[in-house]
């Protein structure tokens, strides 16, 4: 098996445009990305500048090329990252939150990529002293909405593992890892979203929640199991989301690959990086330091495979 490293694109989309961010993931010797359409107003239809404010077909044509160019560079959109909020107590944004969530799923179709990752019910956007089940009963409603989508275009959604509310100065609700399985099974369970439902472990989000008593990032993956389809590989210091490149925080990776291992973790060693801890100017260069770090990490591991 060929293991492929992956990275996601967003700060690059923003910086230098969605096709040239293709271009230089190839540049730098990526194998994989994960093409961003998370960030509003960017990638919302009620902005009259976003493509997503655009006529149906029109949007189809432009991610056709899109996809025509990773194709021709060699590259696999290996997933996407869509909405970074999920609901909150606020139905008329939740509606265009999940107006926005269905072209997330159109276009993760017709990148043909097989996963488009969504965030949960966040603690930050919904208060600290919201009750239990109302956040369940929240996240519930929001993946089941979304999975409707996810049906209908044949892709599947993951479930992103989450960290602390910084804003808060708390443990995400869904950050506490037994919240988020349960959560997931409640979803899974329904009807047949099974097939159509993933996790995507954030290993840096999965560190940060180990100060309130959470898992290890590699627990956390073993905890997950199969359920396991991309990753979002980073590394911190358990207090911020530095988003830094693996073997430069303090998670202990070995653990984290051995656990991979362990659970038959097939899918693309997908990095999300803020690639700007050494100034704006210098994020190529930064992003592909990444991929060689990984590349080399996973090389010394699996010798016949990178």
């Amino acid at each position: 098996m060929k293991r492929l490293v992956g990275i996601s694109l967003g700060q690059l989309q923003r910086k230098y445009g969605d096709v040239r961010a293709l271009e230089i993931a190839k540049e730098i010797g990526a194998d994989a990305v994960d093409f961003n359409v998370s960030s509003a107003p960017h990638w919302d239809y009620r902005n009259n500048t976003s493509i997503y404010s655009r006529p149906e077909a029109e949007i189809v044509a432009h991610f056709q090329k899109i996809k025509q160019k990773a194709d021709e560079l060699g590259l696999v959109i290996a997933q996407t990252h869509g909405r970074l909020r999920g609901y909150r107590f606020d139905e008329e944004e939740n509606r265009a939150v999940l107006a926005n969530a269905r072209l997330d799923c159109m276009i993760t179709h017709i990148l043909e990529a097989p996963v488009c990752v969504m965030h949960s019910v966040a603690t930050g956007l919904t208060g600290p002293d919201t009750p239990a089940e109302q956040m369940r009963d929240l996240n519930f409603r929001w993946f089941c909405d979304a999975l409707q989508y996810a049906k209908e275009y044949g892709i599947m959604i993951a479930s992103e593992t989450f960290g602390d509310s910084p804003k808060y100065k708390i443990c995400d609700f869904f950050g506490n890892a037994d919240e988020f399985l349960n959560s997931y099974e409640r979803v899974a369970a329904h009807e047949d979203n099974a097939k159509y439902f993933c996790v995507c472990v954030d290993t840096g989000h999965s560190n940060k929640a180990m100060r309130f008593d959470n898992p290890t990032p590699a627990d956390v993956i073993r905890m997950l199991g199969k359920r396991t389809r991309v990753l979002h590989l980073n590394d911190n210091d358990t207090l911020t989301d530095q988003h830094k490149i693996p073997m430069t925080g303090c998670i202990d990776w070995n653990d984290v690959f051995s656990a991979l291992d362990e659970v038959g973790y097939t899918g693309v060693y997908n990095m999300e990086l803020d690639l700007t801890h050494f100034g704006e100017d210098f994020s190529i260069e930064e992003a592909a330091f990444a991929v060689k770090v990984l590349k080399h990490q996973l090389a010394v591991r699996y010798p016949d495979e990178v």
